[in-house]
């Protein structure tokens, strides 16, 4: 039976993290990286370290993409839209959030927005769905490349948070369930569409979520959100107390903001929900091909061997390839994959 999308991955960032998904179901990459002031490279000879340990869990997530798709996701973000860079970094078929998916777990999409809240014929929240399922990653990616910002819509997040978590409540069978909300403007209502006023409204939501053992991810696409408010419906989907800050209190929620490319903001994605089963392994940091005799890697107490049959190679200075039976076991039953490059602090000294 293949494995799951949830990871539960130990070791730390010396010098910042990446969250990953946690509360109902754990799954966190982070990788130990050698030191380095704020807003500084750190020296060469520091540079280049990796120890993770990758576990995965066998029980199958259910995860459950919701979208804001008001008229503000359409306003310009970097090179593009804020709608554009963000479906550009899900949908690639490359580098894309859905391209390193587990098939073995549930997605489904929810594209939300209003119109007038209440009093629009269409019904508030506006949803466009399609249930989480297995193999369903080609019937998302369809539905949202045919969607657009709906021209007047509003942000209803407290009332379409709950939707989503009443969609994967209903889904039978066992295993964690997360919500990944992306969305680039302060929540408003069905009630009140305008002015902005529903943050109690989606910050109770995502509490109620939670309660029924959903987490809510949250990723704020441009600034327009605000930094508060992102951080306390990160804290909210979690579990946490809303008045909690990154940085200062010790147990609150990393609030997440969108990066303006698709690539990295891809790679903040995978971050968020962590990898799949994937023969493809991220190390999160420039190693180079050129240290290939100092890497270790270990899946399930046994050693690969640097080669393109059975063991690893690397793809970029960044990512490694696992081949032949080594992929097999990763995609089917394995359990913990070990990474390991030395900072170059470890290495012997030159003769």
């Amino acid at each position: 039976m293949r494995g799951a999308l949830s990871l539960l991955l130990v070791a730390s960032w010396a010098c910042g993290s990446r969250s990953g998904m946690d509360g109902a179901g754990p799954a966190r990459e982070q990788l130990a990286i050698a030191p380095e002031a704020p807003g500084e490279l750190a020296p060469p000879e520091q540079r280049g370290c990796v120890d993770f340990t990758r576990s995965y869990n066998s029980v199958p997530p259910s995860v459950l993409l919701l979208i804001d798709q008001s008229q503000s996701m359409s306003f310009q973000f970097g090179d593009s839209t804020r709608w554009q860079v963000l479906r550009d970094a899900i949908v690639d078929p490359e580098q894309g959030l859905l391209a390193s998916l587990d098939p073995s777990a549930r997605i489904g999409l929810m594209l939300y927005t209003g119109r007038g809240g209440f009093n629009s014929p269409l019904g508030c929240p506006i949803l466009t769905h399609v249930e989480a399922q297995f193999g369903n990653v080609p019937a998302v990616r369809e539905a949202y490349l045919e969607a657009g910002p709906l021209i007047g819509g509003d942000t209803p997040t407290g009332e379409s948070i709950a939707q989503a978590a009443a969609a994967l409540a209903a889904l039978g069978g066992s295993g964690p369930r997360y919500i990944l909300l992306a969305t680039d403007g302060e929540p408003d209502t069905c009630t009140q569409p305008k002015p902005s006023a529903g943050l109690p409204q989606a910050l109770q939501a995502a509490r109620d979520a939670f309660a029924q053992g959903i987490r809510v991810h949250v990723l704020g696409v441009s600034d327009g959100l605000g930094a508060w408010r992102l951080q306390q419906l990160a804290n909210a989907g979690a579990g946490k107390p809303a008045e909690l800050e990154y940085g200062v209190d010790a147990d609150a929620e990393e609030p997440l903001s969108a990066s303006s490319d698709p690539r990295e903001l891809a790679n903040q994605l995978r971050g968020i929900i962590g990898d799949a089963r994937s023969c493809t392994v991220e190390l999160g940091t420039v190693v180079g091909s050129e240290r290939l005799l100092e890497g270790r890697l270990t899946l399930d107490g046994q050693q690969l061997n640097h080669d393109e049959r059975d063991g690893w190679t690397f793809l970029d200075d960044e990512t490694l390839r696992i081949h032949g039976a080594a992929c097999d076991k990763i995609l089917d039953d394995g359990e913990r994959l070990q990474v390991r490059f030395p900072c170059t602090t470890d290495l012997a000294p030159p003769r």
